[in-house]
Formats: structure tokens, sequence, C-alpha cells
């Protein structure tokens, strides 16, 4: 029997944020799903408008604009709540990707998301602050050693869990380009058989 369990908050949106990685690719090929994505996520699997999907894809689709302000606008509420979270909270969501790994690997990824009791966004402020001390444009002088020292350590305590996730992302997001190629596909041959 298969557990149901509760969506976390962004993943209503992650089909935006999908649309954003493919568009990001540089290629075409993958690209051209982006749009799609958008559709997915209008659908049952996202926001589930119903009949008000056609409207929120025509609109979105309506021109290159549309679509990259709509891509620009889900990911980045994707993204922010998804900060919400600890690294710990998004096992649930990996989960896919994790099925089949022995249990050593997996319960190492596991540990590595594991590590920091606080959540993204505080974590993202932290390598922020870090990024801007240890940024080469920086005057030399301007901060202390202690100051880069400091940055130095944030950002390597860090670094598993960001790399870890990357990974984890990345795989997601194929596992997801699944329903934005076929949402593509059903309209590609729609379109194919009224030329026929």
């Amino acid at each position: 029997m298969t557990e149901t369990r509760t969506p976390l908050t962004f993943e209503k949106y992650q089909y935006g944020a999908l649309a954003g990685y493919l568009a990001s690719s540089d290629d075409e090929s993958t690209k051209r799903f982006a749009a799609s994505a958008l559709e997915v996520l209008a659908g049952p699997k996202g926001f589930n408008l119903g009949e008000e999907a056609e409207g929120f894809v025509r609109g979105t689709q309506a021109s290159d604009k549309g679509i990259q302000t709509a891509i620009g606008t889900y990911a980045g509420i994707f993204q922010e709540k998804r900060g919400e979270y600890k690294p710990s909270d998004l096992a649930s969501w990996y989960a896919p990707v994790l099925s089949g790994l022995d249990d050593e690997s997996k319960g190492k990824i596991d540990r590595e998301l594991s590590k920091h009791d606080e959540t993204l966004k505080d974590i993202e402020k932290k390598l922020q602050k870090s990024a801007y001390i240890l940024d080469k444009k920086a005057p030399k002088g301007f901060h202390s050693n202690d100051a880069i020292e400091s940055a130095k350590a944030t950002r390597q305590k860090y670094a598993g869990v960001f790399t870890v996730m990357s990974t984890l992302d990345k795989y997601m997001f194929e596992n997801l380009r699944v329903d934005a190629v076929d949402a593509s596909r059903i309209e590609d041959l729609k379109n194919l058989a009224s030329k026929l």
C-alpha cells in the first residue's frame, strides 16, 4: 500500500521552477519544453485551474515576454516557498530520485540533508554574506582577516548540502520534465493530425 503524504507548499510551483530550468538550457530542443511546463503548472499537477487553465496558458504563451514573466514569477515563488524548509524537510520531495538507491548511499545523502537545522533561506543569507566578503572585486583590506576566514568557513560548512541538493534538483527536474514533454507531445500531434 502506498503511503500518502502532505505536499510541501513549494510543490505546487515545481513546474514553474521546471520551466525556468528548461528555459535556462543551452540546448534549444530542451528550451522548447519550457512553455509546456507552464501548461502542466496550470493543470491538475500544479494549480489545477480546470477550464481556466486554457486562458492562463494562452496568456502566458502569447509572447516570449509573457513566457519569461510567468517563468520568473513562478520559479521565484517556488524558491521562496522552498526557502521556508530545512534541507532535511526536502527528503520526501526527493524520494522519487532516491528510490532504488542502496541503503548505505541513501543514508549518506539523508545525513547530509539533515546536517543543518536551519531553513534554506537562512543558509542562503549566510552564503550571500560570505560571497560578498569573499568577492574578488572587494578592495584589499576592506574586510578583516577574521571576517574572511569566517566567510570561508561558512562557505565550506554548507558546501556539502548544496552539492547534494544541486544534484538531486537536477534529477528531480529531469523527472518532472517527462510531464512537460508529454504536454508538448499531445499538442504537437494534434497539430500534425489537423494538417493531414
